[in-house]
């Protein structure tokens, strides 16, 4: 099973860069960009895709690894806060535990 995924992948990158190069050598059409004003060189189609498809490639995992970071954050100190309390309720249980001052009935004990 584990080999028939790796063939799986293999196949699916080498049809992936297959079609980048098809992409890249059908678009050699040379052509500016325009945006508010700034203009680019004149430059081949295929690169301007390509300049856009790797930026996106880069942003992508750095946008989501900030809530992820935060989340992480989060998690850490809630596991933090359940340890101190676990080590309250077993302090608590300790002493609980403990026998305390006897006490005549119906006498409450005096407030310190």
């Amino acid at each position: 099973m584990q080999s028939f995924k790796r063939l799986l992948i293999f196949i699916l990158a080498l049809a992936l860069a297959a079609s980048v190069v098809f992409f890249t050598l059908e678009n050699r059409t040379v052509t500016q960009l325009v945006f508010f004003g700034w203009s680019t060189p004149e430059l081949p189609v295929a690169l301007f895709v390509m300049s856009a498809f790797v930026v996106g490639l880069i942003l992508g995992p750095l946008v989501s690894w900030w809530p992820q970071q935060r989340m992480r954050m989060r998690c850490n100190k809630q596991a933090k806060q359940l340890k101190a309390y676990e080590q309250q309720i077993k302090e608590l249980q300790a002493s609980a535990a403990t026998p305390a001052q006897t006490l005549p009935a119906g006498e409450l004990p005096k407030a310190s």
